[in-house]
């Protein structure tokens, strides 16, 4: 009985090395795969609703710029460069102005504030010091940049290839003409100031008591780095400007034209991106009523046509250029 015993341990261990092989085996079990398959629908439909969230958000920073309507010519600083409800009196102009822009800084504040995840991005210090473009940075150069964002992400829902690029070819447009007004603008203001440094023996040199601006900002289009770069420009043609102005060299209405051409340029391009944020909102909300009501027809309106396109033309958000308003 002992010899067959040892036989068996023997003729047992023969096989331990392919028993050992075998354990390396994975086997799936269908429960395995299901399991599997759930998580990645989940973690699918996370990143979705995630999607629809921050097309949301930039729906919020949309709606102040596209409830503007026909602009009004008889603005004289840059604060008036914007439109509002033509109806309204002069008094109630400035009232509608100053609440809409405390809202739209606010919410342009909260938006540079954001780190994105799993999300290129480059990272930039955003330092301004006149007032007046520190405002226009803070009010539209987060939508501007969440709107290249989701046109990149999502655009393609809602959107063939051939309509993105006509609507980013829009937008770079805008982008193009506040970056060539900046620099020219800049280039003009530093001949000015050489001129006059030039024509005086004593030169008063004034300065900033701090930034009206000063964030970090997480940029997420190439397009948005050309803007921050512009912007910093019209900055400097002010200050180059305010400084002539201490010298008897130039107007304090120059000065106010500059910023209301920068505040025209830079209000233009975020009204063209506004509605081409709340085009796609429409189209992503009437998405879901068909969906819920099983065939209900979808919603229209700015920036989409019946059949959920976009038109370019219809979200450039045209205006009087040798207007101002309020």
């Amino acid at each position: 009985m002992v010899s067959i015993a040892l036989r068996w341990m023997l003729s047992f261990d023969r096989f331990q090395p392919l028993h050992r092989h075998r354990i390396g085996l994975t086997i799936t079990s269908p429960k395995h795969s299901m399991t599997t398959a759930l998580t990645e629908t989940m973690q699918a439909s996370a990143q979705a609703r995630q999607v629809l969230e921050e097309l949301d958000e930039a729906a919020k920073l949309a709606q102040e710029a596209v409830e503007a309507v026909a602009p009004h010519s008889g603005a004289r600083n840059a604060d008036a460069a914007e439109p509002a409800p033509a109806q309204a009196s002069e008094a109630d102009r400035i009232r509608l102005f100053i609440q809409r822009a405390a809202r739209q800084r606010n919410q342009g504040r909260e938006e540079m504030k954001r780190q994105y995840a799993a999300t290129m991005v480059v990272e930039r210090e955003l330092k301004i010091f006149d007032p007046h473009i520190a405002s226009s940075v803070t009010r539209f150069l987060a939508l501007t940049d969440k709107t290249l964002y989701l046109l990149g992400r999502i655009g393609g829902q809602y959107m063939t290839e051939a309509q993105i690029d006509k609507v980013r070819a829009s937008i770079q447009e805008r982008v193009t003409e506040y970056a060539n007004e900046g620099r020219h603008s800049l280039d003009a203001a530093a001949e000015l100031n050489r001129k006059g440094r030039d024509s005086r023996p004593m030169w008063i040199e004034p300065h900033y008591t701090g930034a009206a601006l000063d964030e970090n900002f997480q940029v997420k289009s190439r397009l948005t780095l050309a803007l921050v770069d512009a912007a910093k420009h019209w900055d400097e043609a002010i200050r180059l400007m305010c400084e002539m102005e201490f010298n008897a060299c130039a107007s304090e209405s120059q000065i106010g034209e500059m910023r209301i051409r920068e505040r025209r340029q830079f209000a233009g391009l975020n009204r063209l991106c506004a509605s081409v944020v709340m085009g796609m909102s429409r189209r992503s909300h009437a998405g879901t009523a068909r969906r819920s009501t099983s065939g209900a027809n979808g919603l229209e309106g700015e920036g989409s046509t019946a059949d959920g396109s976009f038109d370019a033309a219809d979200t450039s958000q045209k205006e009087n250029p040798d207007s101002a308003t309020t």
